[in-house]
């Protein structure tokens, strides 16, 4: 049983974060060059919703590879900046500011920190996302309100892959993109571990504070 409170903020980093109407559908490909006009188009759908966002915000439940969990207050402001805020018992806090990924824990008073385009959310969160050119698709699964999309990044430098799982509200306008609304992820690191983050009660368009996105030392 790993304990992971009580290990190491860059252990638990690892095994966090290196821990979506017609017809089912599932591909597999390592390029997305191989995905057909209309398989493309979704992935432009997913495209789409993700380059829309600006400012995001709610809840989340995150479920660890050990079966534990813990439950937090999530921040999104792209291009490239996320905060995950975890209530106690953790002391863990996890934020980005567009360049670095901290990872602090402030019960221990530690501060690891690493370059944010090693983690498999950069392509998901950086200033223009291209997931054809800029991501390998693993899968994808197209079910009635439902999509499911396997990626990882395509340069070598992330760590990890993420499979998102997008909640499909309607496809408004008849060309065929899909109205989007993510739900939640797993993320599979280098040993093959397993964490899910799951959102709820999500707020768009709030503005979080600036002092939320600064990856620092604790006091």
């Amino acid at each position: 049983m790993i304990n992971i409170k009580n290990n190491k903020p860059a252990l638990f980093y690892r095994l966090v974060f290196f821990v979506i109407f017609f017809s089912f559908v599932c591909v597999e490909y390592a390029k997305s060059s191989f995905l057909d006009p209309q398989q493309e188009l979704i992935i432009n759908s997913v495209n789409n919703y993700l380059n829309s966002l600006s400012h995001m915000e709610g809840d989340f439940y995150q479920t660890n590879p050990d079966d534990s969990s813990y439950v937090g207050k999530f921040y999104i402001r792209r291009p490239g900046k996320f905060r995950f805020d975890y209530d106690d018992p953790s002391s863990l806090l996890v934020v980005s500011d567009s360049v670095w990924l901290g990872v602090i824990d402030r019960d221990l008073n530690t501060f690891d920190r690493y370059p944010i385009r090693y983690s498999p959310h950069y392509i998901l969160f950086k200033e223009d996302v291209d997931l054809l050119n800029d991501a390998r698709i693993l899968s994808l699964e197209l079910f009635p309100q439902l999509l499911i999309l396997s990626i990882e990044g395509n340069t070598g430098e992330e760590i990890g892959e993420i499979t998102l799982h997008f909640k499909i509200k309607e496809d408004s306008d008849n060309t065929g993109i899909l109205n989007l609304e993510l739900q939640q992820w797993f993320i599979l690191d280098a040993q093959g571990l397993e964490t899910n983050v799951k959102l709820s009660n999500i707020a768009y368009g709030i503005v979080a504070n600036h002092e939320y996105f600064v990856v620092r030392k604790p006091k």
